[in-house]
């Protein structure tokens, strides 16, 4: 069984679906199944990462968002011809582009909707119903994405549920990444730590969580890690709110981990069905952080996040009722330990080598 699989973007630049399409390769390496992982590099030829080559592909421009490759084009021809199943990671128009091309059985890993291109969706979405039609298979990552995606409707009969997962030996700490947070250490002194990470646009939400601080109990903070678009809007909010000792602004970090170990509740207050499933929160569930997400419809956080067994789900856009939820399980010692072990539990379905087993499953079928 040999299969290829179609990603964006190449380790260690990448977002949360990028490390998934690495780590699913890694898992299924380690179980014998011939897994090559194709990507979009500034470069290409041949890479490695944590010991796994992979082939990349340099970007020649960007179209709206989506990145444009001919060298991607030209090596997925060369190759996949070597393979039985090509499983691509969506939404990647250049990699649902040219899977059309192929004989080869074709799998969908359907991690969102395309929703912000509202208006070249338009003329792209001919060809999206082409590859749905074309796939033998489509990997929605949960029920509640599946049951609320106008884009797969019509194609559900095709669709199986696999929730996404990490391989817990990326989240480990050395001595390195321990200074990463050593000068916020000394902002934090004895308090509580709420972190929040992420990329910082719209529909995170992190501005929410901003208003929400300043009902938050003296003894917690606020860390919100990751660099993006927003920094400087939320930076001067929170010095015009008045919160600068409430609040701490990391910007980009290089190890999650680090910062997941280090604080006590962890919060993704989005607010947009972009966030179709929030792997960040796999990382936390590891480190048996509770969890405080929102109710957005049709998201898989609320998949991961079993309301008031691995903490609370709440109304998007809800400064204040955030700030409640994350008061009450900071100050109930007996409900963190409660939530913090129910999280430990719950990530054992999350761990990679399940997910992977689950996949080739489907493999098995598909052939």
């Amino acid at each position: 069984m040999k299969v290829l699989h179609l990603g964006k973007l190449c380790p260690p630049n990448e977002g949360g679906v990028d490390v998934f399409a690495f780590e699913i390769v890694e898992a299924l390496k380690r179980k014998g199944i011939h897994a090559d992982l194709l990507c979009l590099n500034s470069f290409t030829g041949e890479g490695i990462y944590r010991g796994i080559d992979y082939f990349s592909c340099k970007t020649n421009f960007f179209f709206n968002g989506a990145p444009i490759s001919v060298d991607y084009a030209l090596a997925f021809f060369k190759m996949k011809d070597s393979y039985d199943i090509i499983h691509v990671h969506c939404p990647v128009p250049m990699a649902e582009i040219v899977s059309l091309f192929t004989n080869q059985k074709v799998i969908l890993h359907w991690h969102s909707d395309i929703v912000r291109q509202k208006l070249t969706y338009r003329f792209y979405r001919p060809i999206q119903r082409l590859l749905l039609k074309k796939a033998e298979k489509i990997i929605v990552t949960s029920k509640q994405y599946l049951d609320t995606s106008e884009q797969l409707r019509g194609y559900k009969h095709k669709a199986v549920v696999v929730p996404l997962g990490i391989n817990p030996a990326r989240l480990s700490i050395d001595e390195e990444a321990q200074k990463e947070f050593g000068w916020i250490s000394e902002k934090v002194q004895d308090k509580k730590v709420v972190l929040s990470l992420g990329r910082l646009v719209e529909y995170k939400g992190f501005e929410y969580l901003v208003k929400a601080s300043k009902y938050l109990n003296d003894d917690i903070i606020v860390v919100i890690a990751g660099g993006g678009p927003l920094y400087s809007k939320l930076q001067t909010e929170i010095k015009k709110m008045g919160l600068d000792e409430k609040i701490i602004l990391t910007g980009k970090v290089s190890n999650v981990a680090v910062f997941m170990k280090n604080c006590d509740v962890f919060c993704l207050p989005s607010v947009g069905r972009n966030e179709a499933f929030g792997l960040v929160l796999l990382e936390a569930l590891y480190f048996g952080k509770p969890l405080i997400t929102t109710n957005v419809v049709g998201s898989g956080m609320n998949y991961v996040n079993k309301n008031n067994q691995t903490g609370y789900i709440v109304p998007p856009k809800d400064p204040l009722a955030l700030a409640e939820a994350i008061n009450k399980i900071l100050s109930d010692k007996e409900l963190y330990s409660y939530f913090s072990e129910n999280a430990i539990q719950r990530f054992k379905e999350f761990e990679i080598d399940t997910i992977a087993d689950k996949i080739i499953e489907i493999y098995k079928e598909v052939l």
